[in-house]
C-alpha cells in the first residue's frame, strides 16, 4: 500500500500557501530568524572578555565570562523597551564587569569599539533569506521586521546585512516601549493600520514569537531548524526559510 505521508506533506503545504496567499503583510523576527545573531554575538562577546581577562593573572576567562553573563541577564530582563542605544546597554555590561573585578574603566571605548567590529565581521544571514524576501516582494506584499533589541542596532544590521532595501517597517521594542509578550504585536498592527488577518509572521521562539503573535489573532510561523520535516502543523514549523520560499 502506498505511504499516505506525502500526500499529507503536500496538503499541509497546500493549506499554508492558500493561507499565505491571504496575506498582504509577511513579518520576521530579526535575530536567529533572519541571520544567525547567536552565533555572531558569541564571537564578538568572546573577542571582549578576552580582553577584560588578559594581563590579569588573578583573574580567570571563565570568571569573567560568569560575571558578564549575570550583568547581560540583568540588562536584558525588560526586553530593551527602556530607549537605550545598543552602545549604552553595551556600555553598561562592561562597565558592570570591570567594576566586579575592580578594573579601571579605561578599556570601555575599546570594548564597545571591538565588540560592534567583531559582530559585523561575523553577521550571516539564514539559508535562503534574500531570496526569500525577494519572492515576497515581487509577490507584491511588504514586508515588516518585528524584533526585540535596540533601535539604532537592528537598523544597522539590516543595513550591513544587506537586506534593508526589503523591509518596508522596522517594529523594535526599543521604537515602542512594550515587549513582545506585553503588546508590541498589537502596537505593530495600529502602526500599519491593518488588520491581524493581514498579516503573517515568522519567529524562531515559541515562547516570544509565535504564542504572542498568535494571541494577537496572527498566523504564526515558527522556524525551528532542528525539525527534521520540512513542514509541520499545529503549529506551523518549519525548518528553514527555503521552504517559506517555496509557500510564498
Amino acid at each position: 500500500m502506498p505511504s499516505s505521508l506525502p500526500s499529507t506533506s503536500s496538503n499541509a503545504e497546500d493549506q499554508v500557501r492558500a493561507t499565505l496567499d491571504t496575506r498582504s503583510w509577511i513579518g520576521f523576527d530579526l535575530d536567529d530568524t533572519l541571520h544567525e545573531f547567536r552565533k555572531a554575538s558569541c564571537a564578538a562577546t568572546a573577542h571582549c572578555l578576552t580582553l577584560i581577562a588578559q594581563g590579569h593573572l588573578n583573574i580567570s576567562r571563565e570568571a569573567v565570562q560568569a560575571r558578564y553573563q549575570e550583568a547581560l541577564r540583568q540588562g536584558t530582563s525588560n526586553a530593551f523597551v527602556d530607549g537605550k542605544t545598543s552602545h549604552d546597554y553595551r556600555r553598561d555590561r562592561f562597565s558592570a564587569t570591570l567594576d566586579h573585578f575592580g578594573l579601571g574603566q579605561g578599556l570601555i571605548d575599546d570594548l564597545i569599539t571591538s565588540y560592534e567590529r567583531v559582530l559585523v565581521q561575523n553577521l550571516t544571514l539564514k539559508p535562503g533569506a534574500v531570496s526569500l524576501l525577494r519572492a515576497i516582494k515581487s509577490s507584491g506584499r511588504r514586508i515588516v521586521v518585528i524584533t526585540e533589541g535596540p533601535q539604532d542596532a537592528q537598523e544597522r544590521a539590516l543595513r550591513d546585512l544587506g537586506i534593508s532595501e526589503y523591509v518596508d517597517f522596522l517594529a523594535t521594542t526599543n521604537h515602542f516601549g512594550v515587549s513582545k509578550t506585553s503588546g508590541l504585536f498589537l502596537k505593530v498592527l495600529d502602526q500599519l493600520a491593518i488588520q491581524a488577518h493581514e498579516i503573517a509572521y515568522v519567529g524562531d521562539s515559541i515562547e516570544r514569537d509565535i504564542a504572542p503573535a498568535t494571541a494577537e489573532g496572527i498566523y504564526a510561523i515558527h522556524l525551528d531548524e532542528k525539525q527534521s520535516s520540512r513542514l509541520t502543523q499545529e503549529p506551523v514549523t518549519i525548518n528553514s526559510l527555503v521552504v517559506l520560499e517555496s509557500l510564498v
